[in-house]
C-alpha cells in the first residue's frame, strides 16, 4: 500500500485533482440548467462519501481522505476560474495513472480508476433533464477519454466491473445528440 511520501508533489497533485477535474469536465462538456447543476453536486456528494467507505483502509484513499478538507474549496475554486478543463482533466489522469501503476498496489490502482470513472458516471447521469439515465455523446467521449488516460481503455459506461463498493451507478445509455453535435465532440473548446 502507498502513502503520500510515496509520490513527487506533481504525481500527489494529479491524484488529489482529478476526480474534482474530471467531475467538473464533466460539467462541461454537456452543460445542464440550475436544477440539473444541484442534482449534479448532490450527485458528487453522494459519489464521494460512497467511495471513501467503501475503499477506507486502503492506504492511498486513506491518504486522499485526510486531505479531504481541502477538496470542497478546490472544486469551488475549480469551477469559479471558467477556464475548460476537459484537457486538462485527462493530462492529470494518465499522470495519476503512471504514478500510482508504477507505486502503489494493483488493488490501489484498481480502486483509484474505479472511483474516478464511477464517480463520473454518477454525475453525468445525475442530471435528468434529458428524461432518462442517457449519457450525452459528449459526456460518453469525455468518459472513454479519462478511462484510456486510466489506463482502462476496455471502459464501457454503467458496466458494474467499474463500479466502486457502496457506489451505485444507474443503468446507462449513450444518447446519440451530444451537446457538441458534430464538432469537437469531447474535444477542448477554445
Amino acid at each position: 500500500m502507498s502513502t503520500r511520501a510515496d509520490y513527487t508533489d506533481e504525481e500527489w497533485e494529479a491524484i488529489r485533482q482529478t476526480p474534482a477535474a474530471a467531475m467538473i469536465a464533466l460539467e462541461q462538456a454537456s452543460p445542464s440548467g440550475i436544477l440539473g447543476r444541484r442534482r449534479e453536486r448532490k450527485a458528487q456528494e453522494r459519489g464521494l462519501a460512497a467511495i471513501i467507505s467503501g475503499y477506507s483502509g486502503m492506504g492511498l484513499v486513506d491518504a486522499l481522505v485526510a486531505a479531504a478538507h481541502e477538496e470542497g474549496r478546490r472544486i469551488d475554486a475549480l469551477r469559479e476560474a471558467g477556464r475548460p478543463l476537459i484537457d486538462e482533466a485527462i493530462a492529470s489522469a494518465a499522470v495519476a495513472h503512471r504514478a500510482i501503476a508504477a507505486k502503489g498496489s494493483k488493488e490501489e490502482h484498481e480502486a483509484y480508476v474505479n472511483s474516478v470513472l464511477g464517480l463520473c458516471e454518477t454525475v453525468a447521469a445525475a442530471d435528468r433533464e434529458r428524461g432518462e439515465d442517457v449519457l450525452s455523446k459528449a459526456e460518453a467521449i469525455l468518459l472513454h477519454r479519462l478511462a484510456a488516460a486510466l489506463g482502462r481503455p476496455d471502459y464501457t459506461p454503467g458496466d458494474p466491473e467499474f463500479t466502486p463498493p457502496g457506489l451505485q451507478t444507474p443503468v446507462i445509455k449513450v444518447g446519440l445528440e451530444g451537446a457538441d453535435g458534430e464538432q469537437g465532440i469531447g474535444q477542448q473548446r477554445r
